[in-house]
């Protein structure tokens, strides 16, 4: 039943845990196109995790060494602040600078900075700085092909801000080739700010335009960038985008489709468009990947220095700040603090080099077929329960799935989610383990309550380790098995209240039991006052039969301390027989699945107890079978065969030896002892008159020794009646039990 339940849960368990994967990461793939605000909020948290995973991996692709030659950056930092002495920085100054990258070559100049104010002057005859600014727009651009990219932005209509009611005429002339499949679904509008709005002085010389928008993700990390936006149903280039059109003298054309995303052609490769009118970047770098040039050193350097020359030649040059004051730092997944002008320069790079993402329906293919191999072989691992091998799967499958997608996946574009592919491998493993940890407990407090009242503490640690043992039903073991009678015991009971009766057995039980526990042994069972026990099941303990021996030597010498404590008390003595035998038995949990017992059960079993029940008739404590005898290490213990026996039931006698023990009426008396062995061995070679003579001696001695006794009558009976032919006199049969 506990499997059962268990496997039921680790199904369902493993199944929730794919199901919650999967839409984690539709949810991560859909979660930036979603415009609803509960459903946003909901989604959100799958993409908090992808996006900070791929974030890690993409830096580790990110190569400081790989250069873009075409798109540079002339730095408004602290240092150019402080020698050019005011901000916002003088028009003149960027006219000057103006002036001299027309010298030093440059085809492009963005500026990532807002002019919406005009600059006010005092005194007549004083030339504004805008009109000097403007000239040295006109100035730049007089050369074929140059141009200057001046910058505004748009906004949602959802925004406090002040908008032109209608598109402004300066930027029709920067409109994209577009095409809509359903007029009524398309990107997101925008409307464009009349407070960053350059002013119509530098419009005169006719610039490019290109608006600067950025939107971060919900985490507040920027990973798109705005490249289209809808203005009354016109769309508009971003700066990168204008910056990359300049410079390649090529527009570009856009496809709005039904699901209200789009398309952007570029040489026969298609980069896809959010509803946002957003691509995601994929970057070269920062700092390291493009290089730099301070302003003031623009600004104050010759116009023919060949260095800046060299520098500018035939380039996109970026106007940006990294100044603390500037307020324009971007936390992007490349640097928490990154100047804004380098997301720019990063999405020309991307266009320049057609450097985009694949396609997104390509991505969600790859992510689920990662997914789906992953999860299939580890459940195959898992399938066979060793805890070392599930973990070294998980181990080499997780970074297995980290090198492929970081040598093939990441370097081409592709966008995997990997953060719930991982988490689905090891969500499933941990809830497979827990699982198997909770039913392996289960299990060993099921063995521990099975064993623990029949089975050395010690064997109990053994069996956790081995919990498919508990089940219903037997197998064939080889065991020595015990049964302990106590000698007229319904005597002994009449004369003892139930009290002390109870009180007698618990004392001499107890002893006892604790024996077969300290030998390795396992209690069977109690029936009234007789104890049976086994040794070498539920598991191999070695030479069980020596053990099983030792044991019943011990019961019997642990007995007299027992009476001693009975006979204080003014309660009768105990005196006990032990039989035991050595074979195979069916041993097992015998019963129903929720009731049952941990028992042995075989004619073996039945042999051990006729021998008990046969103590009484040999005068002895201690019998063991031959089979016992031959197995047992004979060195550690004193024995003598006293019969070959034909136990009621059975056509083939078994020999009987006693064993025994300190306390046993001949264990002082070795001589006798070897006496009774030479006159055993006359009977058995029909010497019956020899025999009665060595009898004779141990009787005079030890006239209590009832095998001695019982042999001489049996060598008395050959002679008054010799045997016949085909009779064995060395066997006795016994129709009693």
């Amino acid at each position: 039943m506990l499997k059962k339940l268990s496997g039921y849960l680790r199904i369902f368990g493993v199944i929730s845990i794919i199901t919650f994967s999967i839409m984690s990461i539709v949810f991560s793939f859909l979660s930036r196109e979603i415009t609803d605000y509960e459903l946003k909020n909901l989604m959100s948290y799958a993409s908090f995790f992808e996006n900070k995973f791929y974030d890690y991996r993409y830096n580790q692709i990110i190569d400081p060494k790989e250069k873009n030659k075409d798109v540079v950056l002339i730095n408004l930092d602290d240092e150019s602040l402080q020698k050019l002495g005011t901000w916002p920085v003088d028009r003149r100054v960027w006219a000057k600078m103006l002036n001299n990258l027309k010298s030093f070559g440059a085809k492009i100049i963005a500026f990532d900075v807002i002019f919406p104010e005009e600059v006010k002057t005092c005194g007549a005859g004083i030339e504004s700085p805008d009109d000097i600014f403007a000239k040295s727009i006109a100035n730049f651009q007089s050369k074929a092909g140059n141009k200057v990219i001046m910058a505004y932005t748009t906004q949602s209509a959802d925004v406090h801000s002040e908008f032109f009611e209608e598109v402004p005429e300066d930027l029709f002339n920067f409109m994209l080739d577009s095409q809509q499949a359903n007029d009524e679904i398309s990107l997101e509008k925008k409307l464009v700010e009349k407070h960053t709005y350059p002013i119509k002085k530098l419009l005169g010389p006719a610039p490019d335009m290109g608006y600067i928008n950025m939107l971060e993700d919900s985490d507040g990390v920027f990973r798109h960038y705005q490249i289209v936006s809808n203005v009354d149903m016109l769309f508009f280039p971003s700066i990168g985008l204008k910056a990359y059109e300049s410079f390649v003298g090529k527009s570009h054309k856009i496809n709005v489709n039904n699901h209200g995303t789009a398309t952007m052609e570029f040489e026969g490769k298609d980069i896809f468009i959010n509803n946002r009118g957003e691509t995601k970047v994929r970057w070269l770098g920062t700092d390291q990947n493009f290089a730099q040039m301070q302003l003031h050193k623009i600004v104050n350097a010759d116009p023919n220095d060949p260095e800046m020359k060299k520098f500018f030649n035939n380039k996109v040059a970026f106007v940006g700040s990294s100044a603390t004051g500037a307020h324009d730092l971007r936390n992007t997944p490349l640097d928490a603090k990154m100047p804004g002008v380098y997301v720019h320069m990063n999405v020309v790079h991307m266009l320049q080099h057609q450097f985009f993402y694949e396609h997104l329906e390509d991505s969600i293919k790859y992510s689920f077929i990662i997914l789906a191999i992953a999860l299939v072989v580890l459940l195959g691992v898992m399938f066979f329960n060793n805890a070392i091998l599930d973990l070294l799967a998980v181990l080499v499958l997780s970074g297995i799935i980290y090198y492929i997608d970081y040598k093939f996946f990441l370097p081409r574009g592709y966008e995997l989610k990997l953060f719930f592919c991982l988490f689905a491998m090891g969500a499933s493993y941990s809830w497979i383990t827990f699982l198997n940890f909770n039913q392996s407990n289960a299990e060993k407090k099921q063995i521990k309550g099975a064993f623990s009242s029949y089975v050395a503490p010690s064997i109990v640690n053994d069996m956790l380790d081995h919990p498919d043992k508990l089940k219903v039903g037997g197998e064939r073991i080889d065991i020595t098995c015990m049964f302990s009678d106590v000698r007229d015991f319904t005597s002994i009971s009449e004369k003892l209240s139930p009290n002390e009766l109870a009180r007698a057995l618990n004392r001499y039980m107890g002893e006892m039991t604790d024996i077969v526990f300290a030998t390795n042994g396992t209690l069977d069972k109690y029936i009234g006052d007789a104890i049976v026990a086994f040794w070498g099941a539920p598991l191999d303990i070695g030479d069980h039969v020596t053990q099983a021996v030792n044991a019943g030597v011990l019961m019997m010498e642990a007995l007299p301390a027992i009476n001693d404590e009975f006979r204080e008390q003014g309660m009768p003595e105990f005196k006990i027989g032990l039989g035991l035998n050595s074979g195979e038995c069916n041993v097992g949990n015998m019963g129903s699945d929720q009731i049952f017992a941990y028992t042995a059960l075989g004619d073996n079993m039945n042999l051990g107890a006729r021998l008990e029940s046969s103590c009484k008739f040999y005068g002895a404590q201690i019998l063991i079978s031959e089979f016992s005898f031959d197995r047992m290490d004979q060195s550690k213990f004193i024995t003598r065969i006293i019969d070959n026996v034909r136990v009621k039931g059975k056509t083939k006698p078994v020999k009987v030896y006693e064993v025994l023990y300190k306390g046993h009426h001949l264990w002082e008396h070795q001589g006798l002892l070897e006496k009774f062995k030479v006159g055993y061995q006359l009977f058995i070679d029909g010497k019956f008159k020899e025999a009665i003579m060595c009898f004779d001696e141990v009787l005079a001695e030890r006239p209590e020794d009832k095998s001695s006794q019982r042999v001489k009558e049996a060598c008395e009976h050959w002679i008054a009646n010799p045997p016949k032919e085909n009779e064995d006199h060395t066997i006795t049969t016994r129709t009693d039990k």
